[in-house]
């Protein structure tokens, strides 16, 4: 989609035609495209818009291109992983300006709080295990925010797989990947991750017996709880504030 405000391109139309073609099924999955004679005569454009267009396509993943006597383009099923790293990328960008500490907080939330019931109702022993293991009694001053940081959203992470739906493990990976980047991790203190891992034992406890209503609300006043440290430690409103003070 070309930005708004100017006219569209030649490859970003053809990228655009190619686009809906795969995504309503008229090319399919493993398919190999027409040669570039064949399109470039149908669509009535030369080899470089065409090039062009199908390097837009490849780097979003939806084609791939192979060498040899039985090479071409083809039609890429996306893995779970290339759907992430492209939305990661696009909601970075987003982030930067558009979207705001408090509209992240909230899709989380409605991601998160229900997949916490799930969890508590579709939980193994094995995701127990690892959730417990990822609950660390952060220390003094002296440990290393890094390790405060990982031992939080690992927390988060396993409790999405335990919810047994791989499509909220895909879909929050970019929200989490924006917040990791977004906010000055050093300027939340010891009792601050403390706390964090009171809250977390805390949803463990309701998951591992079961109680779906009481994970959900646990999880919701954590998420809630965050917000005040969350939006304090945002990287855009510090700079903003350095940008006031220059």
């Amino acid at each position: 989609m070309q930005p708004s405000g100017r006219p569209q391109l030649g490859y970003e139309r053809v990228a655009e035609i190619l686009r809906d073609m795969i995504l309503s099924g008229e090319l399919l999955p493993g398919e190999r495209l027409p040669s570039e004679g064949e399109l470039t005569a149908r669509m009535e454009i030369s080899r470089g818009t065409l090039r062009e267009a199908l390097r837009v396509l490849a780097s979003q993943k939806l084609l791939t291109t192979t060498r040899g006597v039985k090479g071409g383009t083809f039609v890429a099923e996306p893995s779970p992983e290339d759907v992430s790293e492209y939305l990661s990328a696009s909601l970075g960008l987003l982030s930067r300006g558009r979207v705001s500490v408090s509209q992240l907080l909230e899709v989380r939330a409605m991601l998160e709080v229900p997949a916490a019931g799930l969890a508590a109702r579709r939980r193994s022993e094995a995701d127990l295990e690892r959730l417990a293991s990822s609950i660390v009694l952060v220390g003094g001053e002296d440990t290393p925010e890094g390790a405060r940081w990982s031992a939080n959203s690992n927390f988060h992470v396993l409790l999405l797989r335990a919810a047994g739906n791989p499509l909220l493990d895909m879909i929050t990976k970019p929200v989490f990947t924006v917040l990791r980047e977004r906010f000055l991790r050093e300027r939340a203190d010891a009792s601050f991750w403390r706390t964090v891992a009171d809250e977390h034992a805390e949803i463990l406890e309701h998951v591992r017996a079961g109680r779906a209503d009481a994970a959900s609300r646990a999880m919701r006043l954590h998420l809630a709880a965050l917000r005040d440290t969350y939006t304090r430690i945002d990287v855009t409103q510090v700079d903003a504030g350095r940008g006031e003070d220059g």
